[in-house]
C-alpha cells in the first residue's frame, strides 16, 4: 500500500505514506486504513475495476491495475 500511494502521487515517500496511515488520514474505497503493511488485492477492486485511494478529505485518486 505504501508504494501504491507514492506511485499515485499522494505521498512523496514510503515514510510519508506510513505517517499518513498512522495519523488516520488514509482510506481505501472509503474505508479507513490502519495497517501500513496491507496488500491491495483484486478483492479491493470496485465494480468499475478501480481502487479509490483517499488522503484526507480532498485528495482522491482512482487506480486501475494493469
Amino acid at each position: 500500500i505504501l508504494a501504491l500511494f507514492v506511485t499515485a502521487g499522494l505521498a512523496g515517500s514510503n515514510g510519508e505514506a506510513r505517517r499518513h496511515i498512522q495519523g488516520g488520514a488514509v482510506r481505501i474505497n472509503d474505508q479507513p486504513l490502519t495497517d501500513d503493511r496491507r496488500i491491495v488485492t483484486s478483492q479491493d477492486l470496485g465494480p468499475e475495476g478501480v481502487v479509490k485511494l483517499s488522503l484526507g478529505k480532498k485528495k482522491h485518486v482512482l487506480v486501475r491495475p494493469n
